[in-house]
């Protein structure tokens, strides 16, 4: 379940106000290459493109594939569509709802909403390019 937070944590992302989403330029963070170190450990490598977002966690050798759709400026929902961790393949056509909170050039802050998760968990991803 921790892998399954951490790639939860991945995506991203809550705006308190829809204002502020609207001020809030999120077109950087919608294609390129991230990484995310989670409270839990581990270095989560994400690779982000107009439809998909693939992630790789280093220490648990195991990759997770989820459809993106951007419902907002800021505000995406990640899908899981293949994983090669058998203990999160019931995981499998759910979704994750991830608000971004603030950013600069270089990373971002969210929120990922989850069922284990309903308040949400809060995180930050670098972009590397």
């Amino acid at each position: 379940m921790k892998i399954l937070l951490g790639f939860i944590l991945i995506g991203i992302c809550f705006v308190s106000t829809a204002q502020q989403s609207e001020e809030l330029d999120c077109t950087p963070y919608k294609t390129g290459r991230f990484v995310l170190n989670p409270p839990e450990g581990d270095e989560i490598r994400i690779k982000r493109t107009k439809k998909y977002q693939i992630e790789w966690y280093n220490k648990a050798h195991k990759k997770h594939k989820f459809k993106i759709e951007w419902t907002g400026g800021c505000e995406y929902i990640l899908t899981l569509v293949k994983t090669t961790s058998k203990k999160n393949e019931v995981l499998i056509g759910k979704g994750l709802l991830c608000r971004i909170l603030s950013g600069e050039e270089s990373y971002y802050s969210c929120i990922v909403i989850s069922p284990e998760h309903p308040a949400g968990r809060k995180c930050e991803v670098t972009k590397l390019r």
